[in-house]
């Protein structure tokens, strides 16, 4: 299972690598891959479309089901499933489609976030020196500009905690990832390490060093262009780090901690990161909407309207730590849908639509009572009796 994951991963590299190569911008790369995907996905949106307004077309008699058969479960769900083979109507067609499309997201996701890892020992342990010391907030990096073409390895990395710098050199083979594959030195793309310590303060000493390639390079083939461009600059895309979340863009060196590069966080650079937080939560309000509107009266409506409240929200919230890159094909597939469901309504709006010159429906009104007068209850205000005289004799 993890053999054919990791399959898809490297499919989605390949492709991701393949339009870079076209057309060398990792934004414009992801927005393509995204259009993709939907175009990939567009039978499934179409046939949950359409189950949702078979759904809603059948409503009446359903609910005349509901209502006969209110104390009799058993027969309710007969009728109903009777009721759904009828009208070829699947009441779970319009949450499958959509169920698919997470595979695909989680896919996604793993492979703008993966890097890949390295792991030395520092031997012997190398002691810290008593003005410097590691913290949450040290940064260490090779000593040298990563490089991804014809650079040269390199076993010593600088570690910077709030402006000051301590060098440490490992000793020990580097192992690549799960591969256990040893290498003489770090490759010259590596662009971040963290520290592994032991002791505290005056006794602290530095043991290891893990290291990683930039962020979105763990599933690209290493002699690709993307791959290079990520490991130079990170590949900004509108001044955005792609493989960076908001938070993290919140300050320039959190930011190049995050890409490896030179950052882009703090200050104006912000506005790009949470356009794309409020573009996430009013896209996706605004899809939930758009199917809202022709569902309502269905059983489920009541969901919907729920879902429609609460996914913007929940979305929104959760793309604060989402990588920039994932939000914006997020924002694409949103701005996608948007389209594609208003034409699909549309023509089925028209499909369903009486043919020109057809009469029109015939709806049978109910004829209103004449007014009835006293007497026999003739209308037309006579008794039919005759009338009687001065005496009260009939006449």
């Amino acid at each position: 299972m993890a053999e054919a994951f990791g399959g898809i991963l490297r499919f989605f590299g390949l492709i991701l690598n393949a339009i870079y190569e076209v057309i060398p911008s990792y934004g414009v790369a992801i927005i393509l891959l995204t259009i993709v995907v939907r175009i990939a996905l567009f039978p499934l949106a179409v046939k949950q479309i359409r189950s949702m307004t078979a759904m809603q077309k059948i409503q009446p008699k359903l609910k005349e089901i509901q209502k006969k058969y209110k104390g009799d479960r058993q027969k309710l769900n007969e009728e109903m499933m009777k009721l759904y083979r009828e009208h070829g109507v699947n009441p779970l067609g319009g949450c499958f489609p959509m169920l698919l499309q997470l595979p695909v997201f989680i896919a996604l996701y793993a492979v703008i976030r993966a890097s890949i890892p390295f792991d030395a020992a520092v031997e012997p342990a190398q002691p810290v020196n008593s003005e410097f010391r590691v913290t949450k907030q040290t940064i260490c990096r090779p000593d040298g500009e990563p490089t991804a073409k014809n650079g040269a390895d390199f076993s010593t990395i600088v570690c910077d905690t709030e402006g000051q710098e301590q060098s440490f050199t490992v000793a020990g083979p580097v192992l690549e990832g799960k591969k256990t594959q040893q290498l003489d030195a770090f490759p010259s793309y590596v662009v971040r390490c963290d520290t592994r310590t032991e002791g505290e303060g005056e006794d602290q000493r530095v043991v290891g060093m893990r290291c990683i390639s930039p962020l979105g390079t763990g599933h690209l083939p290493r002699d690709g262009a993307l791959f290079a461009a990520l490991v130079d600059d990170g590949e900004p895309f509108l001044g955005i780090q792609l493989a960076c979340t908001p938070t993290q863009a919140n300050s320039k060196k959190a930011a190049r901690a995050c890409a490896g590069g030179e950052g882009y966080g703090g200050g104006p650079a912000l506005i790009g990161y949470y356009l794309l937080v409020l573009l996430m939560a009013g896209t996706t309000f605004y899809q939930q909407k758009q199917l809202l509107a022709r569902n309502q009266g269905t059983a489920q409506a009541a969901q919907m309207q729920m879902m429609a409240k609460i996914m913007p929200v929940f979305m929104g919230f959760l793309s604060l730590n989402f990588p920039a890159a994932l939000s914006l094909y997020w924002v694409v597939g949103n701005f996608w849908m948007i389209g594609q469901q208003h034409f699909i309504l549309a023509a089925q709006d028209k499909a369903d639509a009486p043919a020109p010159g057809a009469p029109p429906p015939v709806v049978t009104k109910r004829e209103k009572p004449k007014p009835m007068t006293p007497g026999n209850g003739r209308p037309g205000g006579k008794s039919g009796k005759k009338p009687r005289g001065k005496s009260g004799k009939r006449r």
